[in-house]
């Protein structure tokens, strides 16, 4: 195996907990504003940079600098439940969505790896923003019972297609990425209200709660109920 080379890596914003993943292997500095990047980018070539909020005006900011034209552009966010400029975000070249918590899941870090040592390119802008408005379709909806037949038919594409892109753009696929922002929304359900378990996996689009409680411990590895315990 090669040995990995450490990457330049510029956070713009708060320190994502991704932040914490890739500063074990990279080179990292965080700034608070991207009006800072031009000083930066006379230093030295970022190989990736990460927003922590969406803004197609910082995204103009970056590529306004030549040597960043084509540097990738990471945006993570809790939640991407409203998306009004996702249009002009999608315009960009090189630039990936993603919800905070599958940010930290070792598919995504392994994807955000090939990216960098440029093994595997973002998708064209328009194919891109297929993968946008799919994650976008998931925030808002996963609530609901959401199948590969109902998500390709609300971005109006082939579900096989659909699935491919997806996994590339992300490094996981769309049932992984969903289950994720479902556990990622249950573990707030029971930090931070008294609702039942039941009532909690039916909230986050669990079919039922055992296959709820199984979910959490392997991604958590504890119970749901083990956590109120903790509290």
């Amino acid at each position: 195996m090669t040995p990995w080379k450490p990457r330049k890596i510029i956070f713009i914003g708060s320190q994502t907990p991704l932040l914490k993943i890739l500063a074990k292997e990279n080179e990292t500095e965080v700034i608070s504003s991207a009006s800072f990047l031009s000083t930066i980018a006379a230093r030295f070539t970022p190989d990736l940079i990460v927003f922590d909020s969406i803004q197609d005006t910082d995204i103009i900011e970056v590529r306004k600098i030549e040597r960043l034209v084509f540097v990738p552009v990471l945006i993570i966010a809790e939640s991407f439940k409203e998306l009004n400029n996702l249009n002009s975000i999608s315009d960009f070249s090189n630039v990936i969505i993603c919800n905070e918590t599958v940010s930290c899941t070792e598919e995504f870090v392994e994807r955000l790896k090939s990216l960098m040592t440029k093994k595997q390119a973002v998708l064209p802008a328009r194919t891109g923003a297929i993968v946008k408005y799919t994650i976008l379709y998931m925030n808002k909806n996963f609530q609901r019972k959401i199948t590969r037949k109902n998500l390709a038919s609300q971005v109006g594409m082939d579900e096989d297609y659909l699935t491919r892109i997806f996994r590339y753009e992300m490094g996981v696929g769309i049932s992984g990425y969903l289950s994720h922002l479902r556990l990622s929304e249950a573990e707030r359900f029971l930090v931070f209200t008294g609702m039942k378990i039941q009532d909690i996996a039916k909230e986050c689009g669990f079919s039922n709660s055992s296959y709820f409680i199984n979910s959490y411990r392997k991604k958590f590895g504890i119970s749901p109920g083990a956590i109120r315990k903790g509290r």
